[in-house]
């Protein structure tokens, strides 16, 4: 989420991961967990759906954060911290906490600059989002992940780091078969249950598009506001709760998503209907 409060999933294999139940997730045919990718752009985006992290992890499913940038730039009055490497420091250390309030595995910290150096100028930032490509591509690669989840177009709040892992991940993603991953999931809100005012009123989005919906408990709340207690650096503990009681009054239970699916079935025309 954008600092200050501007600051899953198919089923294994087949829908059934994303039951709304309470029972420990299947076992892939290989015998191993079931593997959840969230990818994000800033230590504490993860609070968006951390609910729902928070409820697979305890089911048994191994759940990954790979955060995009070190969020140096994130400064908040209230902390007492410079922008820069100082920073940077503190809110690895509160991602580390997140994570582990939140049953996950260790956070995947690729350490991007914050704001991937558009401040730069065009060869800097263009790097950057070269070295964003080429460690999605890795960490695909190397945990071969059933669920994928990341920001969707808007980021809920239209920062451009959201934006632009959303672009990324989606671009990668769909670049191969990777073998594992049946499905992309964008988080999302009923269009309606926020306010136009709100800083992640970006989150809307049509009922009839979030067709996956995931129960989630008053337990799954506590976790993820502990976690999001972690991230002192970036809110007062009086800002999380107003941030936390606006997560649970737009969710009211359910955490929403919208898959990315593609058809298999080739057609010859771009009309619905048409062709085959």
């Amino acid at each position: 989420m954008m600092r200050r409060a501007s600051r899953l999933i198919t089923a294994i294999i087949a829908t059934t991961f994303l039951t709304q139940c309470q029972t420990p997730a299947p076992r892939a045919a290989s015998g191993r967990a079931p593997v959840l990718l969230a990818i994000f752009a800033h230590p504490d985006d993860e609070a968006s759906v951390a609910p729902v992290l928070a409820k697979y992890a305890a089911e048994g499913v191994k759940v990954y954060l790979a955060v995009a940038t070190d969020g140096r730039l994130g400064v908040a009055p209230h902390a007492g911290l410079a922008a820069g490497d100082e920073l940077a420091a503190a809110r690895t250390k509160e991602m580390q906490c997140a994570a582990e309030k939140l049953g996950l595995q260790p956070p995947m910290l690729f350490g991007l600059h914050d704001q991937l150096k558009m401040g730069e100028g065009l060869p800097a930032h263009w790097e950057q989002i070269r070295e964003l490509r080429k460690r999605v591509q890795q960490v695909l690669s190397e945990l071969k992940p059933d669920v994928v989840i990341t920001w969707p177009a808007s980021g809920w709040t239209g920062h451009p780091d959201h934006r632009l892992v959303n672009s990324v991940v989606t671009e990668v993603f769909k670049s191969q078969y990777w073998g594992r991953p049946a499905n992309l999931y964008y988080p999302g809100v009923p269009a309606g249950r926020l306010p136009d005012s709100h800083p992640t009123a970006g989150a809307g989005m049509d009922p009839r598009l979030l067709t996956v919906e995931i129960a989630v408990t008053p337990q799954d709340y506590d976790k993820a506001k502990q976690a999001w207690l972690c991230h002192q650096s970036q809110y007062t503990p009086e800002q999380i709760e107003q941030l936390y009681q606006s997560l649970v009054g737009a969710q009211q239970g359910v955490a929403h998503f919208m898959p990315l699916t593609a058809a298999t079935r080739k057609s010859s025309s771009l009309l619905p209907g048409a062709g085959r």
